[in-house]
């Protein structure tokens, strides 16, 4: 059997390696409402799975793909997709099957919701998702090996990607289903040999669907998951001698046909990468695309040789030479059918391939194909059949061709007849073209009586009108009556065709009721009706009589009606432009008017891309006769209004005169667009206060350690209208050359005046690395919560903390007291202030060094001249009266945490 090596290999990357991918792409199909299945269709190569045994479904169970809007490239959302199936894809011919190649088809899927108040912009939007890397043997791209060389330029990545359009438009629902592309072939290809698919997919919405080559797009990085980035997107680079128009270099090299058939010959072996896209058109415009990149495996294979079919008459003795590819025959129509065939003969060259009969076979495939004609749905002639040939007895096969009583076409038809070998990876084929001339048996052609063309004209409200006709047919054969418009239903319009009939004859009649306030003729006044008869002859052949009726009908007239506002200036003006800040409201009457007709009327409004209720605007609708008003109104508020996307909103106002009799839709509109400026805003005012201070200059503090450190933050707003702003204050940043921590502020919220304190008692710990002053800063944000124009103030409040000044540079140790109740130096004392009675002070002028972070006052202790502790105390404002002690020379040592000071004492009397 011949064996072809060509494998389609769509690219996908994954966590690893991308060996095992094969293919995919995405779907996006609608189920209802807004509810959307998203898909990710992937080919999973099984035999150079690079998992190590772990299936990718097990390894990455989940997926996430992005969604971005085509207008900016704006991320709107990401979807997971859960793994949901797995099934093996089949073979052409599954002999052709040696274990080269064995796919998965893996589906992860989701349903999504795209909601119509998010996915509504007009150019759309995209998905993607990236993996990395594609084969590092691929001829006709740059794909090295990122393991060996992270750095490299040259790597080559897969970015999965398709389009589709918002899910509305004009404010109606925009129902849309993505292209269904039908999976790659697992097949095998040869070298000078040619490959073919139809690669054409379907399309539940029957939009047009256009097939072209691309260049596959790479991703932004060689990272196995690359981040989630917004297109557009790098292509692959090409080798040198390839590129889009060469990317096989083939003869001829690839083409796809706009309808999805896919050809080639390769000339070169190797593995070869392309990407085909598909767009999706409706109506002439586009509105999706979805892409599928492939891979290619060619290789040298064994040559191989197409079967020969040649055919004869019936009434022939011998087949013609194996190149006599075409036949021309005739049969009267008093050919029986056992007569009424051709034989054709099929062999082949590589039955004889083998060394023994039997040893090499070729299973044959026979089809009948229809060439200038389509068939009939239901038509079973000539079913396919199918034959093994092999180098012995069956080296030939014979088959009878019959051909139906009744020809296809009134004519010569066409046929091809064509045999197919099993060869690997697409049979190869020879094909017979028969042209067949069958005479159809006799018949007679039904026909009218009367006369062929009747035109009228009536006016609305004649009575009942009727248009007699009458066919026949000589051989009195079964008639068969039908009726066709110009694009209308008869019933729609009063009219109906009403006939009898018998073998060979047809009485009838075609009637209209033209009255207009029972049928609607405001869309169309003139019509052109058919009615045809034809024969069930025995081969049914289309050849009907035709008789045909214009009509047409005559209405009365009726006024328009006239709409206006009080905003407008000048007679008919048909749009007014106005200028409204957010915030501001608008308000304005209009008024509709028929007092022509004094028909019934019908006010409404809406909005030019948005619906007015979207942003609270109000308008009711009226309904009176001759004139009828209603008010517009609108407060414009914030929450309803994003200028960035939209500044500028057009109202419609519409009058509907349509109650008239015969319905004419009579209407008149005008537009009112307000384009849309910012709030105004004054900007908040944000000072700081001290308790002791009417404000703090410069925002500078400096205080020594122990003070309490109070100051307040007082916020104001001059806006008033519409109302006062809410304001925030908050405290956003805090700084020194040591973080601060231990303060208390708290946020606040309100309107102006806002105020908050500031409240600090640092310790000693607030000193680091014996630096004693440290400076900070404290930054407070005052802010409002106006719409679009939101503002804001700062300020920064600097705050120097130093220690306590501890020096002792005029500190002196007193070395004399006297204790003799003269009320002068009564006591001994380092610190402080002593009054008696008659305001005489004591020890004045001494005063120890200031407790602070490096020195603390810790004791003092007095001895005797024998060293005996006489007095001791830990408190700096102590007083010794030395009672019971003799006069004499007394020591003392005063202690601090870091120093000590000693003094010989004198006490006298």
């Amino acid at each position: 059997m011949k064996k072809l090596l060509l494998t389609l290999l769509l690219l996908i990357a994954f966590p690893v390696m991308a060996s095992h991918i094969v293919g995919g792409e995405f779907e996006l199909i609608h189920l209802s409402g807004n509810r959307y299945r998203l898909s990710l269709i992937y080919y999973f190569d099984v035999v150079n799975n690079t998992f190590g045994g772990v299936r990718p479904e097990v390894s990455e169970p989940n997926l996430t793909v992005s969604i971005y809007q085509k207008s900016n490239n704006q991320l709107i959302r990401t979807v997971n997709l859960p793994f949901l199936s797995k099934t093996r894809v089949s073979y052409t011919q599954p002999a052709c099957s040696k274990g080269e190649i064995i796919t998965d088809k893996l589906i992860y899927s989701s349903e999504i919701e795209l909601s119509s108040s998010i996915f509504n912009h007009p150019e759309g939007y995209y998905l993607s998702w990236q993996r990395c890397c594609r084969n590092y043997n691929i001829l006709n791209i740059y794909s090295e090996n990122v393991t060996a060389n992270p750095s490299t330029p040259f790597f080559a990545g897969q970015t999965f990607y398709l389009e589709f359009p918002p899910v509305t438009k004009n404010g109606e629902p925009f129902i849309n289903n993505s292209p269904r592309l039908f999976p790659p072939l697992n097949d095998y290809g040869c070298v000078n040999k040619p490959y073919y698919t139809d690669f054409a997919g379907t399309d539940d919405d029957k939009d047009s669907l256009v097939y072209s080559l691309v260049t596959p797009l790479n991703t932004f990085t060689s990272q196995t998951n690359p981040p989630t980035r917004p297109g557009p997107y790098n292509p692959i680079q090409w080798r040198p001698d390839f590129g889009i128009n060469r990317i096989l270099r083939g003869a001829p090299d690839l083409k796809v046909s706009t309808e999805g058939f896919l050809t080639v010959t390769p000339t070169l072996e190797g593995l070869f990468v392309f990407a085909v896209k598909c767009e999706e058109f409706r109506k002439g415009v586009k509105i999706g695309e979805v892409r599928r990149d492939f891979q290619m495996l060619v290789i040298d294979c064994p040559k191989a040789d197409p079967p020969v079919i040649v055919g004869k008459k019936s009434t022939d003795v011998t087949f013609p030479m194996p190149n006599a590819n075409s036949l021309s025959v005739s049969f009267a129509n008093t050919t029986t059918d056992a007569d009424r065939y051709i034989d054709v003969k099929i062999s082949d060259k590589d039955v004889f391939k083998g060394t023994t009969p039997d040893f090499f076979s070729e299973k044959i495939k026979l089809k009948v194909v229809p060439i200038n004609f389509k068939r009939k749905a239901g038509d079973t002639w000539f079913p396919e059949s199918s034959a093994t040939l092999t180098n012995g007895a069956d080296s030939i096969k014979t088959f009878k061709v019959f051909f139906p009583q009744c020809p296809y076409l009134n004519g010569p038809y066409q046929v091809g007849i064509v045999a197919y070998d099993d060869a690997c990876s697409l049979p190869l084929t020879d094909t017979l073209r028969v042209t067949v001339n069958t005479q159809p048996p006799p018949n007679a052609r039904a026909y009218f009586t009367t006369q062929e063309l009747t035109i009228a004209q009536v006016n609305e409200g004649d009575p009942l009108l009727t248009f007699p006709f009458q066919a026949k047919d000589n051989d009195l054969d079964d008639l068969v009556v039908s009726v066709l418009t110009d694009g209308f239903s008869l019933t729609s319009f009063g009219m109906a065709v009403n006939f009898t009939q018998q073998k060979g004859l047809v009485n009838g009649q075609l009637t209209w009721d033209p009255r207009c306030n029972v049928y609607d003729f405001t869309k169309r006044t003139a019509f052109t009706v058919r009615i045809l008869v034809d024969d069930k002859d025995l081969c049914n052949f289309g050849d009907p009589d035709t008789v045909v009726y214009k009509l047409s009908i005559k209405l009365p007239g009726n006024a328009d009606p006239i709409i206006d506002t009080d905003l407008t200036t000048a007679t008919n003006e048909r749009k007014v432009t106005l200028q409204k800040k957010v915030l501001e409201s608008v308000s304005f009457n209009v008024t509709g008017k028929d007092v022509v007709d004094n028909d019934l009327l019908i006010l409404n409004a809406k909005g030019i891309g948005f619906n007015i209720s979207d942003l609270s605007a109000n308008f009711p609708q009226a309904t009176g006769r001759a004139i009828v008003s209603s008010l517009f109104s609108w407060n414009i508020k914030c929450d309803k209004i994003d200028l960035k996307k939209k500044d500028t909103y057009t109202f419609q106002f519409i009058v509907v005169d349509n109650a008239n009799k015969c319905r004419f839709y009579k209407a008149d509109t005008i537009d009112v667009e307000i384009k849309l400026l910012p709030p105004d805003n004054a900007k908040p005012k944000l000072v700081a206060f001290s308790p002791s201070l009417a404000s703090i200059t410069n925002n500078n503090l400096e205080y020594r350690l122990g003070q309490p450190i109070e100051f307040s933050l007082v916020g104001t707003d001059a806006d008033v209208i519409p109302s006062k702003d809410n304001l925030t204050l908050t405290l956003i940043d805090a700084t020194g050359n040591e973080v601060p921590t231990g303060f208390v502020f708290e946020k606040a919220t309100g309107q102006s005046p806002l105020q908050s304190a500031f409240n600090w008692s640092p310790d000693c710990s607030i000193f680091k690395n014996q630096v004693f002053e440290n400076n900070y800063t404290f930054t407070f944000r005052l802010a409002d919560d106006k719409c679009i124009t939101a503002k804001a103030d700062t300020i920064r409040v600097n705050i120097r903390i130093k220690d306590v000044d501890g020096s002792d540079k005029d500190f002196y140790l007193p070395n004399v007291f006297t204790p003799n109740g003269d009320k002068h130096n009564d006591f001994f004392a380092l610190e402080g202030f002593e009054w008696d009675e008659s305001g005489v002070d004591f020890n004045e002028k001494v005063s120890l060094p200031k407790d602070n972070c490096v020195n603390t006052f810790e004791s003092v202790k007095i001895f005797n001249r024998w060293g005996d502790l006489v007095f001791e105390s830990t408190d700096r404002k102590f007083r010794w009266y030395a009672d019971n002690e003799s006069a004499g020379v007394y020591y003392y040592r005063v202690k601090y945490s870091n120093k000590e000071y000693k003094s010989p004492l004198s006490l006298r009397n």
